[in-house]
């Protein structure tokens, strides 16, 4: 397939290959269920509680925050945020970074925990970072769905522009699955990437306006918030739900192109060093 693809076109040829492996992932959408299916009961095997400590552990998460940086500190939101609830602002702000963060992580050593699969002939590797990433999607719905329901019936407060929001998180999942794929398959080589990829996410965060808004970052190092793709993802949820106003589509080029091309880039990488994967594992 790939012969007969660089005979077409040489420019042409990653493309078409990138296109059979998206073709690939879909014919496998019923193995792709059954992961997922997988990791979201193993997740909770045995608990109480089951999938509601996937708020659980969020909103103690929000609490702590709060706690710090709302009473210790005083941390308020800037006047045109849309609401003067540091806890609203910071809930808004924090459920995109944790489905990116949690996906991420945990996607980093999916193969190397999946070894006794990826050693097997044909089995499809590139849908254990997806896996993770739609187990992550439910998780991240459940929040959005209670933060809906407390602008919807606490605040009477919602608009248009809710219709957005899924917009962003298309994006969001784009880059963060082409990142998983990129980590993914590194750790399988370097080891020491789930190590340093904790690091990075932890500048990361800091780095992304999520306790405050972008207004408040110093002019000089603006340039970080303009090509950081979480920034604007973060800044347009809360443009969409809290300040309810069209998010700034001068900044959604850069979003756009920058999840396509990780997604890509991502793929493309997986798709060409999983051939090792069974000689290192």
């Amino acid at each position: 397939m790939q012969e007969e693809a660089a005979k077409i076109h040489p420019a042409l040829a990653p493309w078409i290959i990138f296109s059979n492996f998206l073709r690939k992932i879909y014919v496998q959408r019923g193995l792709i269920r059954s992961f997922v299916v997988r990791d979201l009961k193993s997740r909770y095997v045995g608990s109480f509680m089951g999938i509601f400590w996937s708020v659980i552990h969020p909103v103690v998460l929000l609490v702590s925050y709060v706690f710090v940086f709302a009473v210790v500190f005083g941390q308020r939101p800037v006047p045109d945020s849309g609401t003067d609830r540091f806890w609203l602002f910071l809930f808004c702000s924090i459920l995109p970074w944790l489905f990116f963060q949690d996906s991420v992580q945990r996607s980093s050593t999916v193969v190397i925990d999946n070894a006794n699969l990826v050693t097997k002939t044909l089995f499809p590797t590139e849908i254990l970072p997806l896996s993770v990433l739609l187990a992550g999607t439910v998780n991240h719905l459940i929040g959005f769905s209670i933060l809906l329901g407390i602008l919807v019936f606490g605040f009477g407060k919602i608009s248009v522009f809710v219709f957005f929001v899924p917009f962003y998180f298309l994006c969001l999942m784009l880059f963060t699955l082409g990142f998983s794929w990129l980590v993914s398959s590194l750790n399988v080589f370097v080891r020491d990437i789930s190590q340093i990829l904790s690091v990075i996410l932890t500048f990361w965060f800091w780095f992304t306006p999520v306790f405050y808004s972008p207004e408040r970052f110093p002019p000089r190092l603006l340039f970080i918030v303009y090509w950081n793709p979480l920034a604007h993802v973060v800044t347009g949820y809360r443009d969409c739900l809290l300040r309810m106003r069209m998010p700034d589509m001068k900044m959604l080029p850069v979003l756009v192109l920058a999840s396509l091309v990780v997604f890509v880039a991502g793929g493309m990488f997986f798709r060409i060093t999983k051939r090792e994967f069974v000689d290192i594992l």
